[in-house]
């Protein structure tokens, strides 16, 4: 197996299953699968003393292993067609909930930055400033977890560009009222 396809493989069956964890799922595949592989080719070597005998078993080894990939690509494949065909009825769809859904999480992760490194900031500014002109210690102003704000957000712009396609290309439901730009 190529070193690339594990992580390929992990990376569409990752994030279809585990929301995201695709790349670690793929490093665990591309770690374990070739050991697998070369053990059993240290088995055939160790247990097979018959030169032709051998041959034949690493041959039929090597067509298994070969099966194996093909197997998994296809998987793989089939995997990313099926998420395309989702894809594709959902921007082709008058739903506005799911037409929506991109934006929505845009703006909210907008305004947790936006209160994450402005009006924190500011809030946590003036809450001292109030407490030491009235003599009392008021709290600070709450703070974002942004780390976990910038998943979503990477995430989202990472698919971005697909949603600026869609709407140049005009496909239906794409844009508000479902007109083309």
């Amino acid at each position: 197996m190529s070193s690339g396809l594990g992580s390929f493989i992990g990376s569409i069956v990752g994030g279809a299953v585990t929301g995201g964890m695709g790349p670690a799922i793929g490093e665990g595949i591309k770690i374990a699968l070739p050991p697998a592989a070369e053990a059993a080719k240290t088995l055939v070597e160790r247990l097979v003393p018959d030169p032709a005998a051998k041959a034949a078993a690493q041959l039929a080894l090597e067509e298994a292993l070969t099966a194996r990939d093909t197997t998994a690509t296809n998987a793989a494949m089939e995997i990313a067609k099926a998420q395309a065909t989702v894809n594709l009825a959902e921007a082709q769809g008058n739903d506005r909930y799911s037409a929506r859904w991109r934006p929505t999480a845009g703006w909210v992760c907008v305004a947790g930055l936006a209160y994450a490194f402005v009006l924190g900031p500011i809030l946590t500014w003036l809450t001292g400033i109030i407490g030491a002109a009235i003599g009392a210690a008021l709290p600070a102003a709450p703070l974002i977890e942004v780390g976990q704000l910038m998943v979503l957000l990477t995430g989202m712009l990472g698919l971005g560009i697909q949603r600026t396609v869609e709407r140049t290309q005009g496909v239906p439901g794409a844009m508000p009222g479902g007109t083309k730009s």
